[in-house]
Formats: C-alpha cells, structure tokens, sequence
C-alpha cells in the first residue's frame, strides 16, 4: 500500500452501505447484507437518500461517490441529484457537491432498481489521490471503506479497502 492512500479518509459512517437508508417513493428489502431500492407501487418518480446522515451543509464542496448493481438501464444514466457529474462508469458514480448547494443528494430509481453496494465523501484532495490509484489500476474502484474499526467518521486509524 502506498502511504498516498493510506491518507485518505472516506467521510461517511456506513461506507458498506450495511443499513438501510431512507428513500423517496420507494421500498426497501434486504439483498444479503446490503439493501435493493425500487420505487413504490404506483410512483413514477423517487430516490435514494445515499449518504444518509450527513446534512446537505456537511456535503457541500465534496465528492460523493456511489457504487451500486443495477440494470444496464440505470447503469446508463447513473448520476447524483444536485452535484456536478465527475465520472460514472462501471457500476459507480462520482459527483462534487457545488459549495453553494443546500439541495438533497440523492440517487434515482426512475430507471430501474438498484442494490446500494459501497458509498464515499471525500474531500476534493483524498478524491483525487484515491483516483489517482484507481486510474493507475492499484484498486479496482475509486472507494475505500476508512479506518479499520472506525466507530465515527473521519477517524482515523489502520487504513483498509
């Protein structure tokens, strides 16, 4: 491991995206020990509050990033509600929350049902060092979970993927 990423810190306190988050016209089941999301009978529009439990302020001016298993569909149109698209490809999506943005950050079921696999805040510096690795072929995706055994976010301690 190189000590660049080792520096890196994903900001949000459920990275593994183990409970259950909060949507917008839709339902939740439990897909193992992750969770799908679909919209709700009836519904044409919802979303997925992704990064659940931090507050629109503490979001402004960082990169969120999403991994999730989806239809082609959805995989075709991944993006973040109210932030500045960086890249999606394969399955993940990154976008960087304007500083002046109160909006909620959310990501779409209008396109098809998701399984929430791993999420990530990053400041705009840890961003572009994860992606740098990433972009080198180190990781297989530009995410890594935090500290090993992190009780808060943005502890720091032992890194791990």
């Amino acid at each position: 491991m190189s000590s660049n990423i080792e520096t890196v810190q994903n900001l949000h306190p459920d990275p593994r995206c183990l409970r259950e988050r909060g949507a917008w016209n839709g339902v939740s089941a439990a897909d193992g020990e992750k969770w799908r999301y679909e919209l709700s009978a009836g519904s044409n529009n919802g979303s997925v509050f992704c990064w659940a439990n931090l507050t629109n302020q503490y979001l402004r001016g960082k990169v969120l990033y999403a991994r999730v298993q989806a239809t082609q569909s959805l995989l075709d149109n991944l993006s973040i509600e109210q932030a500045k698209l960086l890249i999606s490809e394969n399955g993940w999506v990154a976008a960087k929350v304007p500083d002046d943005n109160t909006g909620n950050h959310t990501i779409t079921l209008q396109r098809g049902p998701f399984s929430l696999c791993e999420v990530g805040v990053y400041s705009p510096e840890d961003w572009a060092k994860l992606y740098a690795i990433y972009q080198k072929g180190t990781i297989a995706y530009p995410w890594v979970a935090g500290p090993r055994d992190a009780t808060m976010a943005g502890e720091k301690g032992p890194w791990e993927l």
